[in-house]
């Protein structure tokens, strides 16, 4: 197994000795290095990719080191640029910092110098981006007001999910795909103790198991004397937080295996690492399969499920809840209309007498994806009418009602 290698750094130099030098060091350590030989060559590459950290020559034929951050922070605000150069001024490194560069060195490069500057940016970044993560996640509102619905289904579901979220035991939401399952494991996470830590994903779907395993358990340390560059897994990153398993009974056996040896110990070895790690960490897991199909079928260890069992959670389908029909066709209106800002009055009479009845086999996200999907293509202060409604909702909706009861 090999996990993912993340850091990625661009290197910048029109002296091919310095780049191949640069970018073998850094490759060792365990960089994704790409090249470039000119400031111009470096603004193309960021066109095309993005990138952790540039490491980049100041003075260059065509752009210069300068006019390479200037694009960098343009194109890519949150990358950090280390600056290179054998001309140093007090104007230049000045310029350098107020272009919001993250270092400035002076050749001849000290290797280890560099080596350790790069993994303080990567770190920089790394730590912007998941505060920016947690902010954007609190921001989106996972509190009790932003439960759309007022039926028995919904405020059981709620009531027990609260009372779950108070508690730091496992927990399996069973739930159609397109019921919310997602949304419902923020809920937990934002209403617990643990709200202030990550809330950290890892999506199982389609995910090869050697990926998985990857993500949640991370890269230790090179073992010997050379010094790899540990890379943390989701695990140790939702330390004090919360990860979240989608599709848990997809993760793979190997993953599943870990999971639920961590589970029992709390305990957890990154691959290459013979030392274990503690994190704090509480299990959210979903999956649209019933637990006793999980159970027969071995997607899942018995002695997770039964460590589960206390905090599973089955998310109703919107086909038991229609009086929430209604007032989410209007929730998700308001909320389209607030993002195009070219408001729709509502839905007809003829609208709803279709929209309503519907099964929405897609459950929640079916409806949402409908109205914004409609509302793109209407004139602002018209309304929803049933010639808006596509062909295949009208179709199903006559089978429904033609089939034998």
């Amino acid at each position: 197994m090999t996990a993912t290698a993340l850091k990625r750094i661009l290197v910048v130099d029109d002296e091919p000795m310095i780049l191949t030098l640069l970018s073998a060091v850094l490759r060792e350590k365990g960089w994704d290095v790409v090249e470039a030989r000119s400031g111009t060559e470096g603004i193309e590459m960021l066109e095309r990719a993005g990138f952790d950290v540039i490491l980049t020559d100041l003075v260059m034929p065509g752009d210069s080191g300068i006019e390479l951050l200037r694009a960098a922070k343009e194109i890519h605000p949150d990358v950090e640029v280390i600056l290179m150069t054998g001309y140093a001024t007090a104007d230049t490194a000045i310029e350098a910092m107020r272009g919001g560069a993250f270092h400035y060195l002076v050749k001849p490069l000290k290797i280890e110098e560099v080596v350790i500057l790069a993994d303080k940016a990567y770190a920089q970044r790394r730590l912007q981006r998941e505060n920016q993560f947690l902010k954007s996640e609190i921001r989106g509102g996972y509190q009790i007001q932003s439960v759309v619905g007022d039926s028995e289904a919904v405020e059981r579901l709620v009531a027990s999910l609260q009372g779950i979220a108070n508690t730091d035991d496992p927990v399996l939401l069973i739930g159609e795909r397109g019921t919310g399952r997602n949304f419902f494991a923020r809920f937990v996470h934002f209403n617990s103790s643990r709200a202030a830590g990550l809330f950290v994903p890892v999506y199982c779907a389609g995910a090869a198991g050697e990926r998985v395993v990857a993500d949640l358990v991370g890269q230790g340390p090179a073992g010997g004397e050379r010094q790899g560059i540990p890379h943390p897994g989701k695990m140790e990153l939702a330390n004090r937080g919360t990860l979240y398993l989608a599709d848990i009974g997809e993760a793979g056996r190997e993953a599943l295996g870990k999971l639920d040896r961590f589970l029992a110990t709390k305990r957890i070895a990154p691959a290459g690492s013979a030392k274990e790690i503690s994190p704090d960490v509480r299990i959210v897991a979903s999956t649209s399969v019933p637990a006793e199909e999980l159970a027969r079928d071995g997607n899942l260890p018995p002695a997770m499920l039964k460590a589960f069992e206390a905090g599973t959670v089955h998310i109703p389908p919107l086909r038991e809840r229609r009086e929430e029909i209604p007032l989410l066709l209007h929730h998700f209106l308001q909320e389209t209309n607030r993002e195009r800002r070219k408001p729709l009055r509502g839905f007809t009479s003829a609208a709803l007498s279709i929209l309503e009845p519907y099964d929405w086999p897609g459950n929640v996200r079916e409806l949402r994806d409908l109205v914004h999907a409609i509302a793109a293509k209407k004139k602002q202060g018209t309304m929803i009418d049933a010639s808006d409604i596509p062909p295949e909702i009208i179709y199903r909706r006559l089978r429904r009602k033609e089939s034998p009861a």
